[in-house]
């Protein structure tokens, strides 16, 4: 029995020392970004999708819901609908109770935004004037992790 013992303390000291260097490496991964690549919005019939600054204006119909709105003009794939039932709330304060977007005014007029304002509402950057404008995706084209 301890003559097993040894034996797995031998070969595990070997394991050890001749594995050091690689155990004690570290992972290096490099992701490639592809930024605004519009691969998605060539294959859609959707025209928000196909011009990224196309925005339109909508009247609320009697018994019609934000959901419903949402559906015929921005579609069902392409979007996340919470993220754009705010953006739509944000440009459209007057039309809905408390800024709830499941109680909205029949007979308000909706701005329907474009997904570059509904974008520039979450990406601001600060230019030199103190203005806010679109950060820019495209200024580095890989991403880097380090460590494990």
């Amino acid at each position: 029995m301890r003559q097993i013992q040894l034996t797995l303390l031998i070969f595990h000291t070997i394991f050890i020392i001749s594995f050091s260097k690689t155990a004690m490496s570290e992972p290096f991964v490099v992701l490639q970004y592809r930024g605004d690549i519009k691969t998605t919005n060539e294959q859609s019939d959707n025209l928000f999708m196909q011009d990224n600054n196309h925005k339109t204006k909508h009247t609320v119909l009697k018994n019609e819901t934000l959901s419903d709105i949402m559906l015929k003009y921005y579609g069902t794939q392409s979007f996340n609908k919470s993220m754009l039932s705010l953006a739509i709330v944000s440009f459209n304060k007057h039309a809905f109770v408390r800024s709830n977007p499941n109680f909205l005014f029949s007979g308000k007029k909706l701005y329907l935004p474009s997904i570059n304002e509904i974008k520039n509402l979450i990406i601001k950057k600060k230019n030199k004037t103190g203005d806010n404008e679109e950060l820019n995706p495209g200024s580095s084209s890989q991403i880097y992790f380090f460590g494990s």
